[in-house]
């Protein structure tokens, strides 16, 4: 299997909110905001963190359903990005907040959202990371995003986390599973052709 470079080694970041930012918002985001509001009828304005958030453009969904977002990149390109493009009638519910997602503190929110941020996270913070996540969740609250697995290109990248699928599993100890999907497909990411070995995961924690 080829390995190809990781974005963050190879290009700007700024580069990639370009490629990216016509994009309509994940799938994966339509799929758990769906079933939210499915689930839940309720009048009052719900939460979200949008960790590693990039071009913004999923953060521009969740306000445009009503969602109140905090939105975490470790990018300043990333915030100076999204500020051109959100609307100024929903501004007023958008918290924008440049830092890496290790050791960051989280209020209590109704969803986390980790659009392929998560690999970024460095192996030997992830369990902390993922228990920040956990403990900020409220309960009947959501988590969304996707993992990366070890067959992935970038797997030899030793500044990101890899799973396997016992690995995968063993995260949504402690959580309902809603959606769980293993994925392997060869595609293209900013920085060129490569393999992608993801794990797309919609996981709610017991009320």
């Amino acid at each position: 299997m080829s390995r190809a470079t990781t974005p963050h080694s190879s290009r700007k970041w700024s580069g990639y909110y370009r490629w990216t930012a016509q994009r309509p918002p994940r799938e994966l985001l339509i799929r758990t905001l769906d079933h939210i509001d499915w689930e839940r009828k309720t009048r009052r304005t719900r939460t979200a963190v949008d960790l590693g958030f990039g071009a913004g453009n999923d953060t521009l969904e969740l306000l445009r359903r009503g969602w109140r977002v905090l939105a975490i990149d470790r990018e300043q390109a990333a915030a100076e990005f999204l500020a051109k493009r959100v609307p100024s009638h929903e501004g007023g519910r958008l918290t924008v907040q440049s830092s890496p997602m290790q050791g960051i503190s989280l209020p209590k929110v109704d969803l986390v959202y980790a659009s392929y941020s998560l690999p970024f996270c460095p192996r030997e913070e992830f369990p902390r990371l993922w228990e920040t996540i956990h403990r900020a969740l409220v309960p009947g609250g959501h988590f969304a995003g996707q993992l990366f697995g070890d067959r992935d290109d970038w797997a030899d990248d030793r500044t990101m986390t890899f799973h396997t699928l016992r690995r995968a599993h063993a995260v949504t100890k402690g959580y309902r599973i809603e959606f769980f999907r293993e994925a392997e497909e060869e595609g293209r990411s900013f920085a060129g052709p490569k393999h992608w070995h993801v794990f797309d995961l919609i996981l709610e924690k017991p009320r």
